[in-house]
């Protein structure tokens, strides 16, 4: 028998025939194995599946109470749930307005150096020093008839004298400049504010060859003080100002109603001193106290019974020893702004204040003669006032009264060449009251009526005896004016043309001469006044 030959081959093929024998046993469990796993698959699947399918039922049924207390709410509070969404929207778009203001304001009061707002400015950059410009000028036309030209006052080369029946004329009553602002910071304040006087001739004494010619143009200091701002309610000035009494004479004069103010507080009221004054100012209520030179003196006109001429005076004129005078408003209704004017415009919100004030003083008038042995002149003097706005009209009333005790009583202007002669007069008392009212006819149209009733009484006058016909000056007649007239705000009150007319009914003493302003002496009934009045305030 032949050898057999061992190839690979064959030996390999033979192997594989012996391997692929026992690989059956191996493939079944692993076959098994991996059906399993796929079965195993397939369960976790169904089980994962039912799981979602809880689990979208659950959130289902979630949903349908939340929707269901969502209905709840809305049945209960309407559209309320929204409302903290629409109140946080409004409250980013004010915010954002707000803030777009407030930019705007920075760039238009600090940014800006010079321009216009509400007047004429310039400040520097940081706005710790501004000045402010402005002015006033008033130009007017006065016709005055006094019936028969009878002042029934014989005081030579005195305007209180005048025997002219009709007189008219233009002329300036109030040109002036007017200064102000703050420096180191808006708690330190200033204001300057001259006038061009409108004064008739500059007499020396009262001798006709003494005449000097016209004084007029020539100009003369108003306010000049500094105002400290101590904290948020009190504050301190010194310097030259308004005394804190009447308001009328408290309210600028471009603010006034009328083309002046009263006859009443021409001569009742305290005018200008110089001094220093404390004041408090709170929501409803404000308290201003000074300490001055004294009262600007004109009570009884030419018949000065204090003797005091405060206005730009020196130091060392002492017609006053001391001056006190105090003044307390309680605003019920209103804002303080509104209380500066006379007039309460269309659309103003309703405005009520009350003031109350009181002056006293004791001093020597300065008639160079300091060895003089008579007794001092003292005064005092009390006033009440209210205030009503009505946005579209006004009310408005006071009542004055001020008592005197003039051991050098004088008449102005009566020494000639030599210091007036001085008077002990003794006491004398006047008392005076005001009434107006306006009403607004059109939005720039406004009609206004005026009452004023005034009385003196001078125990001693008698004594006067230079110049003849002093004691002229005063009769016993009681001071009765009606005045009524329009104003017509071409652009407010910094713009406005004003028209009165004003009638006495009973004579003007001479004591209550206020030819400035078109009334003059006259010893008969009946006077009558008309003015008229063009205005720019800037």
């Amino acid at each position: 028998m032949p050898k057999q030959m061992n190839l690979p081959g064959a030996a390999r093929g033979h192997d594989r025939r012996r391997m692929f024998v026992p690989a059956r046993p191996l493939l079944t469990p692993l076959m098994l194995a991996a059906l399993g796993v796929a079965g195993a698959a397939r369960a976790d699947d169904a089980q994962n599946a039912q799981e979602l399918l809880k689990r979208i039922e659950r959130l289902e049924a979630s949903n349908r109470a939340l929707a269901s207390e969502v209905e709840s709410m809305r049945a209960a509070e309407g559209d309320a749930w929204l409302s903290e969404e629409r109140a946080a929207e409004i409250r980013a778009i004010v915010g954002d307005v707000l803030a777009d203001a407030d930019a705007r304001t920075s760039l238009q009061s600090t940014a800006m150096t010079a321009g216009w707002d509400d007047g004429f400015f310039l400040q520097s950059p940081d706005g710790r020093f501004k000045l402010q410009v402005g002015g006033l000028i008033q130009t007017r036309y006065i016709y005055g008839y006094v019936p028969d030209g009878d002042s029934g006052v014989s005081i030579p080369n005195s305007p209180v004298s005048d025997t002219v029946e009709n007189r008219s004329g233009f002329d300036l009553p109030a040109t002036r400049l007017d200064f102000k602002g703050h420096v180191f910071g808006e708690e330190f304040q200033y204001r300057i504010q001259g006038e061009f006087s409108n004064q008739g001739e500059a007499i020396l004494g009262q001798n006709p060859f003494a005449n000097l010619g016209n004084a007029g143009g020539t100009f003369r200091t108003l306010d000049a003080y500094i105002r400290v701002q101590l904290n948020d309610e009190m504050a301190v000035r010194a310097g030259q100002f308004k005394l804190p009494f009447a308001r009328e004479q408290l309210v600028d004069r471009e603010n006034q109603l009328a083309v002046s103010r009263s006859v009443i507080s021409e001569h009742l009221g305290l005018g200008r001193s110089q001094g220093v004054e404390f004041a408090w100012a709170y929501d409803d209520y404000r308290v201003m106290a000074a300490f001055s030179n004294g009262m600007t003196d004109n009570i009884y006109g030419p018949l000065k019974v204090a003797g005091t001429e405060p206005l730009s005076t020196p130091w060392d004129s002492d017609a006053a020893e001391w001056a006190l005078t105090a003044r307390y408003e309680w605003k019920i209704a209103g804002s303080w702004k509104q209380f500066e004017s006379m007039t309460s415009p269309p659309g103003d919100q309703y405005g009520f204040m009350i003031g109350v004030a009181g002056h006293w003083q004791e001093g020597d008038p300065d008639l160079g003669n300091s060895s003089s042995t008579s007794p001092p002149n003292s005064v005092f003097a009390a006033t009440a006032d209210f205030s009503a706005m009505y946005g579209g009209a006004t009310l408005f009333g006071s009542f004055t009264y001020v008592f005197a005790d003039s051991g050098q009583a004088y008449v102005q202007g009566t020494g000639n060449f030599n210091p007036s002669p001085s008077f002990d007069i003794e006491d004398s008392d006047v008392w005076g009251a005001v009434l107006q009212a306006s009403i607004y006819t059109a939005p720039k149209w406004e009609l206004f009526v005026r009452g004023e009733v005034g009385d003196a009484n001078i125990d001693n006058i008698g004594v006067i005896t230079n110049p003849s016909g002093a004691s002229a000056l005063w009769t016993d007649s009681l001071l009765v004016l009606t005045t009524v007239g329009v104003n017509w705000y071409i652009d407010g009150e910094d713009m406005k043309w004003t028209s009165d007319v004003g009638i006495a009914w009973n004579n003007v003493d001479g004591i209550w001469f206020d030819g400035d302003n078109g009334w003059r002496a006259s010893a008969e009934e009946n006077q009558v006044v008309f003015r008229s009045q063009l205005q720019l305030a800037f």
